[in-house]
This record gives C-alpha cells, sequence and structure tokens, in this order.
C-alpha cells in the first residue's frame, strides 16, 4: 500500500529536499547500469526516524533495500515505501545489515549527500549555453541530462543515453510526468541536430513509457532546414500518436546569440509565419478530436509572425510557461484584473503619482508592457515611461527579458536619466534567478547602487500598476 502510494505521489517531505538539493541547475538519475555505483551516503538523519532507531547514522552508505540496489534518492525513496525494510550499509569499509519496519506516512527523516548531476553527453547544434560567452554564474553552464531534473524541476532531457534498463527503471518507478525534448521525430534528422549519431529513436523509446503509464511534456526547438516545415509536421502528428501520454508539446524557435557558430538560420517572420501556420493547423484538428489543445506554439513566434497572441482558452491549464508559452497572454490576463483594481483605488483616492516611473522590459515585451501603461496612465494618471532593452551581451537577436543582463540594463537606463528624472526604476523579475541574481551575477542593491535611483522587481501588471497608485 505504501509503495502504490508513492508511486502515485512523492512525499511532500521528500519532492522539497530534492528541490532544495539540485537548485535552479538547468536544460539521470537512471543511466546506463554499467554506470551505476552502487549507495547512497546519508547526510542528515533525524533522531525520531525509524532509520535512526534501527542505527543507521550520518555517514553511513546504503547499498540495497530489500536486496535492491540503490544509487540515488530517488531510488531509495521508492524501495524505502515498504512497511518492512531488509537494509544493507557500507560504515567504514565494513558490511552491515539491519531492519527497519515503517509506518504508514512516516517520513524518512533522511537527508543524502548531493550527487552529482547527469551531464548532457550531446554535441546540439543550437544548444544555447555553447553560445554563452565566460564570466557567467557557474551553474549557468551546467548541461545536465538528469531525470531528477526533469521530474522536479521542469528540465528537459533528450533521454540520448537511456537504454532499456534505464527506461525500464523509470516506468518501474514509475517517475511521471516527465520532459522530453524531442526535436524530430525522424532518427537521422534528430541525430544530426543532437550532434549525437548513437542517440536511440525517441519515438520508440517514448512509446515504450507511454505504454507503461508514463505521461510526457515535449518540447520541438525549430531550427530552419533542420526539423521545420515537413519534419516539423510529421513530429507532431507521430507524438500525438503517443495518446493520453502526451500531456503537451511546446513549438519554440531557436535562439541563437551573437557567439553562435554552427551557421544556423535564425526564425524570421517568414519562417514563424510558416511554424505557426503548420503546427496550428495540426494542433486545431487534434483539439476537434480530442476536445482540447496538447500543441502550443511559443510567444515568439506570434509576435515574430506579426500574429495576434491567443485567447485565454488557447492555452488550457498554461503547461508550458516555462517554455515562454502563454507569457503574454498570462499578462494580459492579469492585467484585466488589474484594471479592476485601480477604478476602486481611483474612487477612494483619486489619481495622480508623486513621480515618474521609468519601467524597463524586453524588446519582445515592449509593445504589451507598453500598451497596459498606456492605459493605466488613463485610468490612474500615473506616469510611466516605458524602455525596451536592446540585448548588447548576447547580441540583438536575444529579444526576451528572462536573458537580459544587468550590464545592458544599467547603459540603457543610465542613458534615460540623462533625458530626465525618474523616482523609481522597476526591472521584469525574470532577470532574476532565485537567488535573486542576473545571468552576469548583479543583485538588486548592486544594479541601484550603479544607477542611482531606487530599483524594484515585479512580475505582474498589479505589481507595477496597482502598488505604485497606492504608494501615493
Amino acid at each position: 500500500m505504501m509503495k502504490q502510494q508513492y508511486q502515485r505521489q512523492f512525499h511532500h517531505s521528500e519532492v522539497c529536499l530534492c528541490n532544495e538539493m539540485y537548485g535552479d541547475a538547468r536544460s539521470g538519475m537512471l543511466t546506463n547500469q554499467k554506470k551505476r555505483r552502487a549507495g547512497i551516503i546519508i547526510r542528515s538523519l533525524e533522531k525520531n526516524s525509524p532509520f535512526y532507531r534501527t542505527g543507521l547514522r550520518k555517514g553511513d552508505t546504503i547499498l540495497r533495500i530489500n536486496r535492491e540496489l540503490i544509487s540515488n534518492d530517488l531510488e531509495f525513496h521508492y524501495f524505502a515505501a515498504e512497511e518492512y525494510l531488509e537494509i544493507e550499509i557500507d560504515r567504514k569499509g565494513k558490511t552491515y545489515y539491519t531492519e527497519v519496519e515503517r509506518s504508514e506516512g512516516d517520513s524518512s527523516g533522511i537527508t543524502f549527500r548531493e550527487q552529482p548531476i547527469q551531464r548532457c553527453a550531446n554535441k546540439c547544434v543550437f544548444c544555447f549555453i555553447d553560445q554563452m560567452p565566460k564570466g557567467l554564474r557557474k551553474r549557468l553552464y551546467i548541461k545536465d541530462e538528469d531525470i531528477r531534473l526533469s521530474l522536479f524541476n521542469g528540465n528537459y532531457v533528450t533521454l540520448s543515453t537511456f537504454n532499456k534498463t534505464s527506461l525500464e527503471q523509470i516506468v518501474r518507478i514509475g517517475l511521471s510526468p516527465l520532459y522530453i525534448s524531442v526535436h524530430a521525430t525522424d532518427t537521422v534528422v534528430r541525430n544530426r541536430m543532437l550532434g549525437n549519431r548513437t542517440a536511440p529513436d525517441i519515438l520508440k523509446q517514448l512509446t515504450f513509457l507511454a505504454g507503461h503509464g508514463i505521461r510526457v511534456h515535449t518540447q520541438l526547438v525549430v531550427c530552419p532546414g533542420y526539423n521545420d516545415g515537413g519534419i516539423l509536421t510529421r513530429s507532431l502528428r507521430d507524438l500525438l500518436k503517443l495518446g493520453d501520454a502526451l500531456l503537451s508539446v511546446a513549438v519554440v524557435p531557436v535562439g541563437l546569440t551573437r557567439f553562435h557558430v554552427n551557421g544556423l538560420s535564425p526564425v524570421g517572420k517568414k519562417e514563424a509565419t510558416a511554424i505557426c501556420r503548420d503546427a496550428e493547423k495540426i494542433a486545431e484538428k487534434a483539439c476537434v478530436r480530442d476536445g482540447f489543445r496538447k500543441i502550443f506554439c511559443a510567444d515568439e513566434l506570434f509576435i515574430k509572425a506579426g500574429l495576434p497572441i491567443p485567447e485565454d482558452r488557447y492555452y488550457e491549464d498554461y503547461p508550458q510557461m516555462e517554455n515562454g508559452v502563454g507569457l503574454v497572454r498570462q499578462f494580459y490576463t492579469a492585467w484585466g484584473a488589474c484594471k479592476e483594481e485601480l477604478k476602486k483605488i481611483k474612487k477612494r483616492k483619486g489619481t495622480g503619482s508623486s513621480g515618474k516611473t521609468l519601467l524597463v522590459t524586453s524588446v519582445s515585451a515592449y509593445p504589451f508592457v507598453q500598451n497596459v501603461c498606456n492605459q493605466s496612465a488613463e485610468m490612474s494618471g500615473n506616469a510611466f515611461q516605458v524602455i525596451a532593452v536592446v540585448n548588447r551581451f548576447f547580441g540583438e537577436s536575444v529579444t526576451v527579458a528572462g536573458l537580459l543582463t544587468a550590464t545592458d540594463v544599467i547603459r540603457t537606463v543610465k542613458k534615460e536619466l540623462e533625458k530626465d528624472v525618474y523616482r523609481k526604476i522597476v526591472l521584469p523579475g525574470a532577470m532574476f534567478n532565485y537567488n535573486a541574481f542576473t545571468l552576469d551575477g548583479y543583485s538588486l542593491k548592486r544594479i541601484e547602487k550603479n544607477v542611482g535611483v531606487s530599483v524594484t522587481v515585479v512580475e505582474l501588471p498589479e505589481e507595477f500598476v496597482v502598488i505604485d497608485t497606492r504608494e501615493k
């Protein structure tokens, strides 16, 4: 019973520990058998834990549970979900055996030493990490292929190093949903894109997982000349054959910095229009059949094609937000709710702010943010100046807020401050990681020190419109 519950949902405490352990490393637990290392070392152990009571201690290496080899924390939590456990441990080079009885719902009370992140062995022609200059945060250069990060953080993996045994282990432990980079279901095309001639057939891998109840979110990074046109449409049709196991597909344009060396062509208006047309044709047909949408084009494709951003219903439950799918629509939806709040504030306090606010955004987001600010100014009298920061660091073709650096922002803001006086600078939250640092390692305080004006960070319209009004 305990194992069945585990397969349906990880214990909340164990999930939190894994998220805490792996941090913000980006885009597996189950590597090829010959690479597997037995044992996982205990970092800490609560004294009220059933494992502590039976004699396990900090520094012990858990080798097997009920004769099953343990090589990482996910395997531990799965096999330790039984009520009765026979545990084999290594302590200072000697092997010991102990028995543990667990009650339903008991937390293990164990944390383990951080394990190395499984690294990606591919040399993708479009890899963004390979297009980054030196000098950024060290974690940004980690290319992971770690199933743990896929499960807990939504990182995309390619499964290119996963053999049959690895896939069977995913099924056995019930790791779902996973986030899989497909790019193309044609093996020759995909392996060319991955720079990996030995990568297995992804469609066979996904079909195997789907047949055993593993559900997946997928992505196709479209590179003109590689996987657009007929390859794109074939890939989408192939993925839809996975049925209920397919949760979503994100179709996103390749991102190219000024440092890329593989001769890829950017996605321009012509290419974006064709991608949207081809993807939407298949998506609409499948939507009529299934009653809901699984295929989603990234906001950037609609923007590049000059097409309107779809309505809220297009995005279902927004399964691909981290892939830039639906961010603009969510922004507008949030603004719609914000306007009602603004009307209430206007009735209570009147309009007009005590100074001008400089709102910084990206080139892609600029027209949408400007539109909202124009409406806000009409309703509240707040004085906003919106500026788009051109990305000199990565190159002008990179136009999203999540890849803005403090260096570019500071340069742009300083030029604006020479023209006018502002009481506050507002930056997009997408610029910062979970530790509140930019890509080039600046904190908010450091940026504020450089520009000499109060700086704040916001995510949604209400944070810079309604709050700005309340500050009066």
